[in-house]
């Protein structure tokens, strides 16, 4: 019994080891097969084949945060609703909680919409 539980132990371990060395032989392949020049237009900020409009350092408009914190939050409701919709068939306790859980989730934009989340100024 003791030979069985070394052997797993050594699987799991070669399970761990393999994608490490996986990772250090191509990166150590790349390290050997990539170019070494830097140049000017290497070093420059790329976008779509579009020179450059301004500087990439300028601060980020906050507005966007609240829009893309409501998106995540819906969009977290609505793969949630999907998993469970299958658990929920014929459960009226289920359909309950799922129905609560939408509510609260519409009570919050309803709270958002309240204080002017999603207005956007312009």
């Amino acid at each position: 019994m003791q030979f069985a539980s070394s052997d797993s132990l050594l699987f799991v371990l070669g399970l761990a080891a393999g994608p490490v060395v996986f990772l250090l032989i191509l990166f150590g392949v790349n390290h050997l097969l990539a170019p070494r020049s830097q140049a000017d237009t290497k070093l420059e900020a790329f976008e779509c084949g579009i020179p450059q409009g301004g500087s990439p350092w300028r601060p980020v408009n906050i507005r966007f945060s609240t829009i893309a914190l409501l998106f995540v939050i819906f969009d977290a409701e609505a793969v949630l609703l999907f998993a469970v919709a299958p658990g929920v068939r014929g459960s009226v306790i289920g359909a309950i909680e799922v129905g609560s859980f939408a509510i609260f989730l519409a009570f919050g934009l309803y709270y958002a919409w309240g204080k002017g989340a999603l207005r956007w100024p312009s």
